[in-house]
């Protein structure tokens, strides 16, 4: 099985989205400043520019395979031997994607959009090779939900 979606589901953000986070930053460098502190400073201005870049840059449509050695997302494969479990978080039309937990350390959850396939397909499938255990949003999820993005 092999679809295409977007690398992230985007959302319109109005002018105002761009204020409050223009808004929200000034705000941060002038804790920085008050606090003294540079590195937080630095940190808060590459948040910021990190995230006007996303908010105006479309995204890359990129290709997914299920294959029997694993999930091919582009040109990487993540095989069934390194997955643990697999989830597909559904509530459209905001969220679609399929989460496998990994046994990596550095990288236990990769998510990866479901664009327009039909998702009990996908499930079906997947559970041949992986058990399904129900996951939780993290926290940079339900943070990125909240920020519009």
């Amino acid at each position: 099985m092999s679809w295409e979606a977007p690398e992230y589901s985007v959302r319109k953000k109005s002018t105002d989205w761009y204020w409050w986070v223009g808004l929200f930053a000034v705000i941060l460098l002038g804790f920085a400043l008050w606090q003294r502190s540079f590195l937080f400073g630095v940190f808060v201005a590459i948040a910021w520019f990190t995230m006007m870049l996303y908010a105006v840059r479309p995204p890359k449509i990129i290709r997914i395979s299920i294959t029997n050695q694993g999930v091919m997302v582009e040109d990487a494969l993540h095989p069934w031997t390194t997955i643990k479990s697999f989830w597909i978080f559904h509530r459209p039309p905001l969220i679609k994607d399929l989460s496998l937990e990994s046994k990596k350390t550095f990288m236990p959850y990769i998510k990866i959009p479901l664009g327009e396939t039909d998702a009990l397909a996908v499930k079906k499938l997947i559970s041949t090779f992986i058990p399904e255990v129900e996951q939780k949003e993290s926290i940079a999820d339900n943070l990125s939900h909240l920020a519009g993005f």
